[in-house]
């Protein structure tokens, strides 16, 4: 069994997967970025489902990009589960766990989160032969730009970059785009816990000691710290 922690955006959440089934997902409250956050929700679900921590083979997590906050929230509290219970992590892009929520052959998916600076975190995906194909790295790009680099075709777009940049995504493209804003657009750890599972049995996971978020540009905190 996986227990999944998606926390790239304010609407974390947790889940537990097992054989590419969901068995229990809940939500955080909208906000609440903090390890112990997280961890009360985790024994939460463990009751619903009625599971025990012993049966947790690894622990996934969303990686980035995403909120800097909330990406070193929830990689703490997923390390503090896996040293805990002595398993390994399996870091999951957040971009490909959110476009893995929309299937549909042959369909783009280009799930987009607001990176402020006038930038999105983007990147695209196809569905092929019931599997997702990354067509292109993460990036932080304008918004202006990135419908530039959709492929001919339909293409969905999901994440909280939709609720801004959606007019223009669609002004751009026209009716090859369909705009999924909102919750229902927002990841979900059920998704980054169906493919952990999967570097899990490839054999991915690694020392939870080793795993870092994935931030793909600098913060600005970062920036203004002093150089020694």
């Amino acid at each position: 069994m996986i227990l999944a922690i998606e926390s790239a955006t304010p609407r974390g959440s947790v889940a537990l997967v097992s054989g590419g089934a969901v068995l229990a997902e809940a939500a955080l409250p909208a906000g609440r970025q903090a390890s112990e956050a997280y961890i009360s929700a985790v024994e939460g679900l463990f009751a619903a489902a009625g599971a025990a921590h012993g049966v947790v083979s690894c622990v996934a997590v969303s990686a980035g990009p995403g909120s800097f906050t909330g990406l070193r929230v929830g990689m703490s509290a997923a390390k503090g589960f896996c040293f805990g219970w002595g398993v390994p992590l399996a870091s999951v892009s957040t971009l490909h766990a959110l476009a893995h929520r929309f299937p549909g052959e042959g369909r783009i998916v280009c799930p987009v989160q607001d990176a402020r600076k006038r930038e999105v975190y983007a990147a695209l995906f196809r569905w092929e032969g019931g599997e997702l194909a990354r067509l292109s790295p993460d990036m932080a790009i304008a918004p202006g730009v990135l419908p530039g680099r959709i492929p001919d075709g339909d293409v969905l777009f999901c994440g909280d970059a939709v609720a801004p940049f959606g007019a223009l995504f669609r002004r751009s493209l026209g009716d090859r785009a369909t705009l999924i804003a909102g919750d229902e657009g927002l990841p979900r750890a059920s998704s980054v816990g169906i493919l952990g599972e999967r570097i899990f049995r490839d054999g991915g996971a690694a020392d939870p000691r080793a795993a870092v978020p994935f931030y793909l540009r600098v913060s600005e905190a970062s920036l203004l710290r002093p150089r020694p």
